[in-house]
């Protein structure tokens, strides 16, 4: 088995900024229930996919340089059962697919407005490291019939009353799971919602979250995403004086008023 197949298997998609930034992961996939996995193959349920078209690239190497100029990104598709294809796709069509699928929803390829759309995810998508600029972008195409083990990033929603009052220190301890499920039913994200935290040392588990029956977790379900924490003295205490530095502006405030009122009063009399 090549590299290539193994992609079939598990896929961790990610960001790359190139020079010292080093590699960032990025999404992530995530699910419950660590019981079975279906045996027999199921339907892929319908999901919103998006398109774009690219074009077949000759140009490779440095000399790709020159497509980057034109507007163009370079980059390459691979998978189970394809051949691996050199492409170029429009910068501006990327990045605007790309802000809406991200890595983990399945996007319509294309080479040519008359080929064949292929199913793939963005794999991983290489960036300039002073402007950010897209350099290279992998797609890896899937069988819509075939589990994929993938990561999914988890999403903070709510407000912890304890961290709010300044009382608590929140620590997320992760940054997504790992799941194994049919690509149409990747989730985008997971959200952790911490409203319900209200205590120290309250912890949020893998296990705690809310998975998609047709998704597996694979992550352990006792490792802790989030955990509340006791506040450091010094930033207690920092958090204290400008809560009284706030108080203290406020009456300043009000006697400046009332001293102003006052004046009035006695001028008018």
């Amino acid at each position: 088995m090549d590299w290539h197949e193994k992609c079939s298997e598990i896929v961790i998609v990610k960001e790359v900024t190139s020079g010292r930034g080093g590699v960032k992961p990025a999404s992530v996939l995530t699910r419950r229930k660590t019981n079975k996995m279906a045996t027999e193959k199921k339907k892929p349920s319908e999901k919103k996919t998006y398109e774009i078209v690219a074009e077949p690239r000759e140009i490779t190497g440095r000399a790709s340089r020159v497509l980057r100029r034109q507007g163009l990104i370079p980059a390459v598709v691979y998978g189970p059962k394809i051949t691996t294809d050199n492409l170029q796709v429009g910068t501006r069509e990327f990045d605007t697919v790309y802000l809406r699928a991200g890595s983990n929803n399945l996007v319509d390829l294309k080479v040519g407005e008359s080929g064949k759309a292929l199913k793939v995810f963005i794999h991983e998508v290489q960036r300039n490291p002073l402007n950010h600029a897209v350099t290279h972008i992998d797609f890896v195409a899937v069988n819509l019939l075939e589990e994929m083990t993938i990561n999914v990033p988890l999403v903070l929603v709510g407000e912890s009353p304890i961290v709010e009052s300044h009382e608590g220190l929140l620590l997320f301890q992760i940054e997504h799971v790992t799941v194994r499920t049919l690509p149409t039913n990747v989730p985008s994200l997971i959200e952790v919602d911490i409203s319900g935290l209200t205590e120290i040392d309250q912890t949020i588990r893998v296990g705690d979250l809310d998975i998609p029956d047709d998704v597996t977790l694979i992550t352990h379900a006792e490792d802790p995403v989030v955990k509340i924490t006791v506040v450091p003295a010094v930033e207690a205490e920092e958090a204290e004086e400008a809560e009284e530095a706030e108080a203290a502006g406020e009456a300043e405030e009000g006697a400046t008023q009332e001293g102003g009122a006052a004046e009035s009063e006695e001028t008018e009399s």
